[in-house]
């Protein structure tokens, strides 16, 4: 599947039937604007998390007013409406109503960011589900396990509880260190792993997993989509990502997406 294809199939991405006909000197402009997208949302997000603290509201429209504005000019037009239906109903003295929404759209865009960076990566360097499961053992395939980790204990149980209807087993475990341990008694077919984790981080642990000859697919849980942080988890092997804080739909969706 060609980059092109790979972005038109992002759900956040509506394009209409003349960009999905777009010359190449077009689609070279187009992935210039998602890498200034890429880059620059980290520090917008870290503005007006900051605006949000200090209750500066002037400043938390004008940087919603921005992500709109980045929103739809990558084409993320659902996004983009909702930002500007939220700032059309804003109530400049209750700044803290906002406060839930303004965790939904970063969670949302640093998901869709992460999703745009694995499009335009080269997809050689991390395993479809379809290959996973092919390099899988033929019983491995029917009694699928997820080896999950991460320190935060409730992070782990709402995790679980965002699979209660997917059909699969979950090992979780709090540290590396108990997770190659568990890989003793059980060969997962999904690791569903931490970042910022104590002592082995997860792409400390992901290196590893893959040095011992572990080639199941890896899903980073992080809250991070920077455009290093995100190369670094795909050089190491990971196939995918989700972002905290976690949507069970979210997880279910990506999860299933591995287990075949």
């Amino acid at each position: 599947m060609s980059i092109l294809e790979q972005l038109f199939n992002i759900p956040e991405l509506q394009f209409t039937d003349d960009e999905h006909n777009m010359s190449d000197l077009q689609f070279e402009k187009f992935v210039e604007v998602l890498n200034v997208f890429i880059v620059s949302f980290p520090t917008k997000e870290m503005k007006l998390k900051t605006s949000l603290v200090s209750k500066n509201v002037d400043m938390i429209l004008k940087h919603l007013v921005d992500i709109g504005e980045m929103l739809r000019g990558i084409h993320a037009k659902a996004l983009a409406d909702e930002c500007w239906r939220r700032l059309n109903s804003f109530d400049r003295n209750k700044p803290e109503r906002i406060e839930a929404y303004v965790s939904f759209l970063c969670s949302s865009v640093n998901a869709l960011s992460i999703d745009i960076q694995m499009a335009l990566t080269p997809k050689e360097s991390r395993p479809t589900s379809a290959e996973a499961i092919t390099n899988q053992p033929s019983e491995h395939r029917v009694n699928k396990s997820v080896l999950a980790v991460d320190d935060d204990v409730y992070c782990l149980h709402l995790f679980k509880a965002a699979l209660k209807e997917v059909p699969c087993k979950i090992i979780a475990v709090n540290s590396g260190k108990e997770a190659l341990t568990m890989l003793n008694k059980i060969r997962p077919h999904l690791f569903v792993l931490d970042i910022d984790m104590p002592g082995m981080t997860g792409i400390d642990l992901a290196r590893t997993l893959r040095a011992q000859g572990q080639y199941s697919p890896i899903i980073f849980l992080t809250g991070n989509a920077t455009k290093e942080y995100v190369q670094e988890c795909l050089s190491v092997g990971a196939s995918d990502f989700i972002v905290k804080p976690i949507n069970p739909e979210n997880v279910a969706n990506r999860v299933r997406r591995y287990l075949g």
